[in-house]
Protein backbone atom coordinates (compact mmCIF):
# COMPACT_ATOMS: atom_id res chain seq x y z
CA UNK A 1 0.00 0.00 0.00
CA UNK A 2 1.21 3.52 -0.86
CA UNK A 3 2.76 5.66 1.78
CA UNK A 4 -0.50 8.44 0.33
CA UNK A 5 -3.17 5.47 0.54
CA UNK A 6 -1.55 4.81 4.57
CA UNK A 7 -2.17 8.53 5.27
CA UNK A 8 -5.57 8.44 3.49
CA UNK A 9 -6.66 5.95 5.46
CA UNK A 10 -5.24 7.63 8.70
CA UNK A 11 -7.08 10.86 8.19
CA UNK A 12 -10.46 9.25 7.63
CA UNK A 13 -9.86 7.26 10.23
CA UNK A 14 -8.41 10.11 13.37
CA UNK A 15 -10.26 13.04 11.47
CA UNK A 16 -12.78 13.87 14.58
CA UNK A 17 -9.24 13.41 16.62
CA UNK A 18 -7.39 15.29 14.60
CA UNK A 19 -9.61 18.25 14.20
CA UNK A 20 -9.45 18.68 17.96
CA UNK A 21 -5.77 18.57 17.92
CA UNK A 22 -6.05 21.34 15.08
CA UNK A 23 -8.37 23.77 16.78
CA UNK A 24 -6.71 23.38 20.06
CA UNK A 25 -3.30 24.25 18.48
CA UNK A 26 -4.84 26.76 16.68
CA UNK A 27 -6.34 28.89 19.77
CA UNK A 28 -2.93 28.63 21.11
CA UNK A 29 -0.51 29.77 18.58
CA UNK A 30 -3.01 33.11 17.53
CA UNK A 31 -3.81 33.61 21.10
CA UNK A 32 -7.46 33.38 20.21
CA UNK A 33 -10.28 33.29 22.92
CA UNK A 34 -13.42 31.25 22.16
CA UNK A 35 -16.98 30.69 23.64
CA UNK A 36 -16.73 26.51 23.72
CA UNK A 37 -19.69 26.65 21.17
CA UNK A 38 -17.67 28.35 18.92
CA UNK A 39 -14.94 25.94 19.57
CA UNK A 40 -16.81 23.07 19.20
CA UNK A 41 -18.32 23.97 16.09
CA UNK A 42 -14.54 24.39 14.70
CA UNK A 43 -13.70 21.15 15.30
CA UNK A 44 -16.62 19.97 13.63
CA UNK A 45 -15.32 21.98 10.58
CA UNK A 46 -12.07 20.29 10.66
CA UNK A 47 -13.53 16.94 11.27
CA UNK A 48 -14.83 17.64 7.76
CA UNK A 49 -12.58 19.00 6.32
CA UNK A 50 -9.88 16.35 7.20
CA UNK A 51 -12.75 13.95 5.89
CA UNK A 52 -12.34 15.86 2.16
CA UNK A 53 -8.54 15.74 2.29
CA UNK A 54 -8.52 12.01 3.05
CA UNK A 55 -10.56 11.67 0.46
CA UNK A 56 -8.45 13.75 -2.15
CA UNK A 57 -4.89 13.11 -1.50
CA UNK A 58 -5.01 10.00 -3.79
CA UNK A 59 -5.77 11.74 -6.71
CA UNK A 60 -3.44 13.48 -9.37
CA UNK A 61 -5.75 15.89 -10.74
CA UNK A 62 -5.94 19.10 -8.97
CA UNK A 63 -9.42 19.93 -9.96
CA UNK A 64 -11.89 20.78 -6.95
CA UNK A 65 -15.01 18.47 -5.81
CA UNK A 66 -18.07 19.98 -5.99
CA UNK A 67 -18.47 18.57 -2.33
CA UNK A 68 -15.53 20.80 -0.91
CA UNK A 69 -17.07 24.00 -3.10
CA UNK A 70 -20.61 23.55 -0.98
CA UNK A 71 -19.00 22.91 2.18
CA UNK A 72 -16.73 26.07 1.52
CA UNK A 73 -20.05 27.75 0.91
CA UNK A 74 -21.77 26.67 3.79
CA UNK A 75 -18.69 27.16 5.97
CA UNK A 76 -18.68 30.78 4.51
CA UNK A 77 -22.20 31.51 5.59
CA UNK A 78 -21.87 30.00 9.40
CA UNK A 79 -18.79 32.39 9.56
CA UNK A 80 -20.63 35.78 8.56
CA UNK A 81 -23.64 34.89 10.65
CA UNK A 82 -21.70 34.53 13.33
CA UNK A 83 -21.68 38.28 13.93
CA UNK A 84 -17.97 38.41 13.75
CA UNK A 85 -15.71 41.25 11.67
CA UNK A 86 -14.18 39.87 8.48
CA UNK A 87 -11.21 41.04 9.92
CA UNK A 88 -11.14 38.80 12.86
CA UNK A 89 -12.05 35.65 10.75
CA UNK A 90 -9.30 36.44 8.14
CA UNK A 91 -6.50 36.63 10.97
CA UNK A 92 -7.61 33.08 11.76
CA UNK A 93 -6.09 31.81 8.35
CA UNK A 94 -2.33 32.23 8.80
CA UNK A 95 -2.18 30.35 11.99
CA UNK A 96 -4.49 27.76 11.07
CA UNK A 97 -2.45 27.38 7.92
CA UNK A 98 0.68 26.95 10.15
CA UNK A 99 -1.06 24.50 12.16
CA UNK A 100 -2.17 22.46 8.97
CA UNK A 101 2.17 22.55 7.53
CA UNK A 102 3.66 21.32 11.15
CA UNK A 103 1.00 18.56 11.05
CA UNK A 104 1.27 17.52 7.48
CA UNK A 105 5.23 17.46 8.22
CA UNK A 106 4.86 15.65 10.87
CA UNK A 107 2.39 13.11 9.30
CA UNK A 108 4.88 13.02 6.14
CA UNK A 109 7.50 11.54 8.61
CA UNK A 110 5.08 9.41 10.37
CA UNK A 111 4.28 7.84 7.12
CA UNK A 112 7.54 8.06 4.73
CA UNK A 113 6.02 10.18 2.09
CA UNK A 114 8.48 11.60 -0.72
CA UNK A 115 9.38 15.34 -0.27
CA UNK A 116 6.82 15.66 -4.02
CA UNK A 117 3.64 14.00 -2.24
CA UNK A 118 4.28 16.41 1.01
CA UNK A 119 4.21 19.55 -1.24
CA UNK A 120 1.49 18.05 -3.24
CA UNK A 121 -0.60 17.70 -0.24
CA UNK A 122 0.37 20.88 0.94
CA UNK A 123 -0.48 22.24 -1.59
CA UNK A 124 -4.21 20.55 -1.85
CA UNK A 125 -4.31 22.12 1.53
CA UNK A 126 -3.75 25.50 0.32
CA UNK A 127 -6.31 25.30 -2.24
CA UNK A 128 -8.78 24.27 -0.06
CA UNK A 129 -8.39 27.44 2.61
CA UNK A 130 -7.80 29.18 -0.88
CA UNK A 131 -11.50 28.79 -1.78
CA UNK A 132 -12.36 29.04 1.81
CA UNK A 133 -11.27 32.24 2.62
CA UNK A 134 -12.83 33.58 -1.51
CA UNK A 135 -16.29 32.04 -0.44
CA UNK A 136 -16.06 33.90 3.10
CA UNK A 137 -15.58 37.04 1.45
CA UNK A 138 -18.05 36.77 -1.15
CA UNK A 139 -20.42 35.81 1.65
CA UNK A 140 -19.67 39.17 3.40
CA UNK A 141 -19.94 41.42 0.26
CA UNK A 142 -23.29 39.50 -0.54
CA UNK A 143 -24.41 40.60 2.99
CA UNK A 144 -22.87 43.86 2.65
CA UNK A 145 -24.35 44.70 -0.94
CA UNK A 146 -27.93 43.51 0.64
CA UNK A 147 -26.97 45.85 4.07
CA UNK A 148 -26.94 49.00 1.93
CA UNK A 149 -29.48 48.21 -0.63
CA UNK A 150 -32.00 47.85 2.64
CA UNK A 151 -30.48 50.74 4.48
CA UNK A 152 -30.76 53.00 0.77
CA UNK A 153 -34.60 51.80 0.88
CA UNK A 154 -35.35 53.19 3.94
CA UNK A 155 -33.32 56.30 3.39
CA UNK A 156 -35.59 56.67 -0.07
CA UNK A 157 -38.58 56.59 2.54
CA UNK A 158 -37.61 59.17 4.75
CA UNK A 159 -36.55 61.22 1.60
CA UNK A 160 -39.83 61.05 -0.05
CA UNK A 161 -42.62 60.93 2.57
CA UNK A 162 -46.24 60.95 1.44
CA UNK A 163 -48.00 63.29 4.02
CA UNK A 164 -51.60 63.46 4.04
CA UNK A 165 -53.14 66.98 4.72
CA UNK A 166 -56.58 67.15 4.42
CA UNK A 167 -59.12 65.49 2.33
CA UNK A 168 -57.94 65.34 -0.98
CA UNK A 169 -54.22 67.12 -0.53
CA UNK A 170 -50.90 65.67 0.52
CA UNK A 171 -47.47 66.91 1.05
CA UNK A 172 -44.64 65.53 -0.64
CA UNK A 173 -41.59 66.85 1.16
CA UNK A 174 -38.26 66.01 -0.33
CA UNK A 175 -35.09 66.23 1.56
CA UNK A 176 -31.27 65.85 0.48
CA UNK A 177 -30.24 65.36 -3.06
CA UNK A 178 -32.36 64.42 -5.87
CA UNK A 179 -29.65 62.41 -8.43
CA UNK A 180 -31.20 59.84 -11.32
CA UNK A 181 -32.02 56.98 -8.83
CA UNK A 182 -33.72 58.94 -6.43
CA UNK A 183 -35.85 60.61 -9.66
CA UNK A 184 -36.21 56.95 -10.55
CA UNK A 185 -37.12 55.40 -7.18
CA UNK A 186 -40.03 58.68 -7.55
CA UNK A 187 -41.40 57.54 -10.60
CA UNK A 188 -41.36 53.57 -9.56
CA UNK A 189 -42.18 54.04 -6.15
CA UNK A 190 -43.47 56.92 -5.28
CA UNK A 191 -45.95 57.89 -7.71
CA UNK A 192 -47.86 54.48 -7.82
CA UNK A 193 -48.68 55.35 -3.99
CA UNK A 194 -49.78 59.11 -4.64
CA UNK A 195 -52.06 57.02 -7.19
CA UNK A 196 -54.07 55.01 -4.71
CA UNK A 197 -54.64 58.10 -2.31
CA UNK A 198 -57.86 59.74 -4.36
CA UNK A 199 -55.76 63.18 -4.51
CA UNK A 200 -56.85 66.43 -5.59
CA UNK A 201 -53.30 68.38 -5.15
CA UNK A 202 -50.02 67.63 -4.84
CA UNK A 203 -47.56 69.70 -2.53
CA UNK A 204 -43.95 68.91 -4.18
CA UNK A 205 -42.28 70.81 -0.98
CA UNK A 206 -38.57 71.16 -2.85
CA UNK A 207 -37.39 73.60 0.68
CA UNK A 208 -35.13 70.71 1.64
CA UNK A 209 -33.42 69.80 -1.64
CA UNK A 210 -29.42 70.78 -1.70
CA UNK A 211 -28.59 69.61 -5.13
CA UNK A 212 -30.92 68.92 -8.23
CA UNK A 213 -28.93 68.65 -11.94
CA UNK A 214 -30.42 69.21 -15.50
CA UNK A 215 -31.27 65.62 -16.01
CA UNK A 216 -32.69 64.91 -13.08
CA UNK A 217 -34.85 68.00 -13.70
CA UNK A 218 -36.11 66.54 -16.33
CA UNK A 219 -37.05 63.31 -14.38
CA UNK A 220 -38.73 65.27 -11.96
CA UNK A 221 -40.92 67.30 -14.82
CA UNK A 222 -41.80 64.04 -16.17
CA UNK A 223 -43.47 62.89 -12.61
CA UNK A 224 -45.44 65.77 -12.47
CA UNK A 225 -46.22 65.03 -16.13
CA UNK A 226 -47.81 61.70 -14.82
CA UNK A 227 -49.64 63.08 -12.07
CA UNK A 228 -51.40 65.47 -14.22
CA UNK A 229 -52.30 62.51 -16.65
CA UNK A 230 -53.73 60.93 -13.57
CA UNK A 231 -56.33 64.11 -12.55
CA UNK A 232 -53.79 65.13 -9.51
CA UNK A 233 -52.77 68.76 -9.95
CA UNK A 234 -49.10 69.39 -8.23
CA UNK A 235 -48.00 72.43 -6.91
CA UNK A 236 -44.80 73.33 -5.80
CA UNK A 237 -43.24 75.51 -2.47
CA UNK A 238 -39.78 76.12 -1.57
CA UNK A 239 -38.12 76.59 -5.06
CA UNK A 240 -34.87 78.33 -4.22
CA UNK A 241 -33.35 80.64 -7.16
CA UNK A 242 -30.50 78.09 -7.52
CA UNK A 243 -32.98 75.41 -8.47
CA UNK A 244 -35.22 77.46 -10.74
CA UNK A 245 -32.07 78.48 -12.60
CA UNK A 246 -31.37 74.29 -12.77
CA UNK A 247 -34.76 74.19 -14.36
CA UNK A 248 -34.45 77.06 -16.14
CA UNK A 249 -30.99 76.20 -17.86
CA UNK A 250 -32.97 72.50 -18.57
CA UNK A 251 -34.92 74.45 -20.88
CA UNK A 252 -37.89 73.38 -18.53
CA UNK A 253 -40.98 76.29 -18.43
CA UNK A 254 -41.80 76.87 -15.25
CA UNK A 255 -43.87 79.69 -15.90
CA UNK A 256 -47.09 77.63 -16.17
CA UNK A 257 -46.46 76.24 -13.18
CA UNK A 258 -48.38 77.03 -9.87
CA UNK A 259 -45.96 77.42 -7.27
CA UNK A 260 -45.30 79.19 -3.51
CA UNK A 261 -42.90 80.27 -1.34
CA UNK A 262 -43.90 77.31 1.50
CA UNK A 263 -46.51 74.52 2.17
CA UNK A 264 -48.40 77.38 4.93
CA UNK A 265 -49.33 79.70 1.78
CA UNK A 266 -50.11 77.24 -0.61
CA UNK A 267 -52.74 75.77 1.90
CA UNK A 268 -54.32 79.07 2.35
CA UNK A 269 -54.48 79.42 -1.09
CA UNK A 270 -56.37 76.00 -1.55
CA UNK A 271 -58.44 76.39 1.28
CA UNK A 272 -59.95 79.39 -0.88
CA UNK A 273 -60.62 77.61 -3.61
Amino acid sequence: MSAKKNLSLYLLQNSSVLASRVVNDVLVKGQFKVPEQEKSAAITMYDTFLTFLGNIIEQDSEDVPSELIKWSKNNAQNQVTSQRNISEIVSRYGPTRDVFADLLLHLSDQFELSKKETVYILKRINQIFDISLDETVRAFEDIAEKHNKDMQKEVDLLFSPIVPIQKGIAVLPLIGKVDEDRASYLMNEVVPRISQMQLDYLIADFSGINHIDEVTAHHIQEIGSVLRLLGIKVITTGITPKLALTAVNSGIDLSRAVSFPNVKEALIKLNTL
